[in-house]
């Protein structure tokens, strides 16, 4: 029998995460579960590649302090997350797909649930993919969640009507 006792949400601070949120919420209620909601703060790489045609502002990301990421972790929820989604926001620092199976082992998690972006062709192979990742990775089960914004363009009706020979 499947007990989920904890569930871990990983979430980027962008509004994708939230349909795992949404799914993690629902079966938080099934099972009585705790909900963990983990955000990851890339450490600043000590050189940054420039692009052409792309400023970066060294000095903000040099400053960013685990305190700042406590605090936009601490807004999000505010924003986002449903009063009756009882959640514990946790902030790690470091490589996201090392921290959050680190997490996912020390707290003994029974199912991690995460937002993909839908990322595809060369932008996916540039800026990889963490759900990946993790999925290849984790030693818990992995609950990957498309959210509506990224599956909207891909499926439609007309694709539906066209497949079922409706049209």
């Amino acid at each position: 029998m499947i007990n989920l006792r904890k569930i871990l949400v990983t979430t980027d601070l962008s509004e994708f995460s939230l349909a795992a949120m949404e799914y993690a919420s629902s079966l938080g209620l099934l099972f009585t579960s705790r909900l963990y909601l983990l955000y990851v703060s890339e450490e600043t790489p000590l050189v940054l590649p420039t692009l052409h045609g792309l400023d970066t502002d060294i000095q903000a990301l040099e400053s960013r302090s685990p305190n700042d990421a406590q605090g936009e972790l601490a807004r999000f929820v505010t924003m986002h997350v449903k009063p009756d989604w009882k959640v514990v926001p946790v902030v790690r620092t470091g490589s996201p797909p090392e921290e959050i199976n680190k997490f996912a082992v020390e707290e003994g998690i029974d199912l991690i649930v995460m937002a993909t972006h839908g990322r595809t062709g060369f932008q996916h192979v540039l800026l990889g993919s963490i759900a990946e990742k993790i999925v290849r990775t984790s030693m818990v089960p992995v609950l990957t969640v498309k959210p509506h914004p990224v599956r909207e363009p891909l499926i439609n009706n007309e694709d539906i009507e066209s497949e079922l020979h409706l049209r």
